[in-house]
C-alpha cells in the first residue's frame, strides 16, 4: 500500500523521523493507526457504557416518555426559559 501526505504531513513526518522518534515511515504509520483504532474501541466502549447505564435508569423507572405532545412541551419550556434569561440580561447586562 501506497500512501501519499499533504505536504505539511509529509514535513511532519521527516521531523519525526529525523529526531528519532520512529526508525522509519512505516513503523510511524502503523503506530498512528493502531492509535487510531484504539481511540475508536475506547470511544465504542465509553458509548456502550452510557447506553447500559441509561438503559438501568429506564429499568428503575428513571427515564421519560416523550410524545409529539410532551416534546412540543419542552421544547415550549426551553424557548420561554430562554426568553426570560435574554430579558434579564437585557435589563441587568451581560455581566449581571
Amino acid at each position: 500500500m501506497n500512501v501519499t501526505l499533504p505536504a505539511e504531513l509529509e514535513k511532519r513526518v521527516r521531523e519525526k523521523l529525523e529526531r528519532g522518534d520512529y526508525d522509519n515511515a512505516d513503523a510511524l504509520v502503523q503506530e498512528a493507526v493502531l492509535r487510531l483504532i484504539e481511540e475508536d474501541e475506547v470511544d465504542l466502549e465509553g458509548l456502550r457504557e452510557r447506553l447500559e447505564r441509561a438503559d438501568a435508569e429506564i429499568d428503575r423507572g428513571e427515564g421519560l416518555d416523550f410524545d409529539e405532545h410532551t416534546t412540543k412541551d419542552l421544547a415550549r419550556d426551553i424557548h420561554e426559559r430562554g426568553i426570560q434569561r435574554l430579558a434579564a440580561l437585557r435589563k441587568t447586562g451581560p455581566r449581571g
